[in-house]
């Protein structure tokens, strides 16, 4: 499949790229999405990759928003997170596989998968076709931005919070640290041993392959988790044309105005005002569990065969570290050292 680049429309010259945000949960991803859709010039897709939209009927698309979850922190909403894809899913289009929202979250530039290319495509051509430019604005693709980047050209963002927030984050809802066990999981079978040095995760992967129940310690599941934090950061860092560190936004005006003034640049959304500041910024804790396990984590990721085309990508990264907060540079150092 062809990529669809960047592009420009016959009227006025105007930019009709398709806008690609790569995020994780709980990183400031929804407060993003919904200025691209308040622009009337976008059409912004919600989570695209999320394994819930097979359960977005017309009928719900339809019918009044609905908060995730309690206690979520959204910004309020005027139709429901889907209604992007009202007319697909209404036509019977919407050509979306389940299958694509974790198995292959990990995806080199050169590979193939035509399911998910299809899929992507589809969407970036409905919103053209309604005369949008299109905004894909994932949860689901940090480890895939290489590969969405060669496809389809385009313009992409990383969105970055620091990862002690970002975890603290994910104990408002078990679906969070679930999640993210079920993307080691499938990582794992396709990579083995990218996991190794995490305590009780090849018992846990062993366990469902055989469609029994496991559990992971806290601190092992941490141990997953920061791990993904590490790659998918490196990764999405060093496929992307721009940066957007959450925690910097709402810490630094300056740091406000100058994503301000470069998303004008690119004829994006640039009112950033409404970014919440964070509590503080954590730091990496000098000893203890928490220091071990990033620590093994690092290791792991200049050790595992599985990891060794993110651990090519320090490179690139190192260029990037002045747009991020202090808490998230501090420990993408140890990487990059």
């Amino acid at each position: 499949m062809t990529g669809v680049g960047r592009q420009a429309s016959a009227q006025g010259g105007v930019e009709t790229e398709a806008v690609f945000v790569h995020s994780w949960f709980r990183s400031g991803s929804t407060w993003l999405w919904k200025k691209f859709r308040d622009h009337p010039g976008f059409c912004a897709y919600y989570e695209p990759l999320n394994e819930e939209l097979p359960a977005w009927t017309p009928e719900r698309l339809k019918g009044p928003p609905t908060r995730a979850f309690e206690g979520d922190n959204h910004p309020a909403l005027a139709t429901p997170y889907y209604f992007e894809y009202l007319d697909l899913v209404e036509q019977g289009r919407l050509g979306f596989d389940q299958r694509n929202s974790y198995e292959r979250y990990l995806l080199e530039a050169d590979e193939s998968d035509e399911t998910l290319a299809r899929y992507l495509q589809n969407l970036i051509d409905a919103a053209r076709a309604s005369a949008l430019r299109p905004a894909l604005c994932f949860c689901r693709s940090q480890l895939r931005a290489g590969w969405m980047k060669r496809q389809f050209g385009g313009l992409h963002i990383a969105q970055i919070r620091n990862p002690w927030d970002q975890w603290k984050s994910f104990a408002r809802h078990p679906y969070f640290n679930n999640r993210t066990l079920i993307t080691a999981y499938c990582i794992e079978r396709r990579r083995r041993g990218s996991f190794a040095h995490v305590t009780g995760f090849a018992e846990l992967v062993s366990a469902w392959e055989n469609r029994q129940t496991a559990r992971l310690s806290e601190i092992d599941c941490f141990a997953v988790y920061i791990t993904l934090w590490l790659t998918s950061s490196i990764h999405a860092l060093a496929s992307s044309d721009m940066v957007i560190d959450t925690d910097q936004l709402g810490m630094s005006s300056d740091a406000r105005r100058a994503a301000e003034t470069e998303l004008q640049r690119l004829g994006l959304p640039c009112d950033l005002s409404d970014c919440r500041k964070p509590d503080g910024l954590p730091r990496l804790p000098t000893s203890g569990a928490i220091r071990q396990e990033t620590e093994k984590a690092v290791a792991a990721l200049a050790t595992a065969g599985g990891w060794a085309g993110v651990w090519s990508q320090r490179g690139p990264v190192s260029g990037r570290m002045g747009g991020l907060s202090t808490s998230s540079e501090e420990i993408l150092q140890l990487v990059l050292a």
